[in-house]
């Protein structure tokens, strides 16, 4: 393979397939990002400027915006954009390695997962997907109905289970009304749900129903 140099060094990019990318600098991995420098400036002199011009922090460089990052002469939108992609990219992953699962073992923790939901002005249904442990495996809205009317079968809720190995699922939805109190449908639903998550080996953990005014948990109730 024909490897290229500059002042006597391989180039960053000739460096990462030899050494590895844990043999770059990060004006060299910023560098190969950039992929082609200005004129009179080389790639890895323009990434050194503008990590620079971000006080050589990566923190830094991650906060500011695209305009901020493209307005280094020489870098420009295409370059700031995918500057921008690959840190997100960094933080996404150490979310992922670094995350603690996040543990539904109790309706007020469901109730504050899902406060969002009480703004909704339509009916919507949830279906979270837990592990052995309670931990939160997905999420899925698995349907979005009227404000008097709420759809749900047992198929498309166990469906999003299934896909996800899941031991356990919490149902939960909301009331538009603000108020949480159950109606004949959420208890005929909890009650289909219950026999089927039987069948199929799956926990129905519990239904909360989330408002403006607390929550409703069918568990906690004595109901499931």
């Amino acid at each position: 393979m024909c490897t290229r140099k500059v002042g006597g060094k391989l180039l960053p990019r000739e460096r990462l397939i030899k050494a590895g990318p844990e043999a770059l600098s990060k004006e060299e991995l910023i560098a190969i990002l950039l992929r082609t420098g200005r004129k009179g400036k080389h790639v890895l002199e323009l990434a050194r400027i503008l990590f620079e011009k971000f006080d050589s922090s990566l923190v830094k460089l991650t906060n500011a915006n695209i305009e901020e990052i493209a307005s280094v002469n020489g870098v420009g939108i295409v370059k700031a954009v995918t500057l921008k992609a690959a840190l997100e990219l960094g933080k996404r992953l150490h979310e992922e390695l670094e995350g603690i699962p996040k543990r539904l073992d109790s309706p007020e923790k469901v109730y504050r997962h899902c406060k969002d939901m009480i703004y909704l002005e339509k009916e919507a249904v949830k279906v979270i997907c837990l592990d052995r442990k309670l931990n939160l495996i997905s999420e899925v809205v698995i349907t979005v109905g009227t404000s008097e009317k709420s759809l749900v079968h047992p198929r498309e809720v166990f469906r999003t289970a299934i896909r996800t190995n899941a031991s356990g699922i919490i149902v939960a939805h909301n009331h538009p009304s603000g108020d949480p109190t159950p109606s004949r449908e959420d208890r005929l639903i909890t009650k289909n749900l219950k026999e089927a998550g039987k069948i199929l080996g799956i926990d129905l953990v519990d239904h909360v129903i989330i408002s403006k005014r607390g929550y409703f948990s069918f568990k906690e109730g004595g109901e499931l």
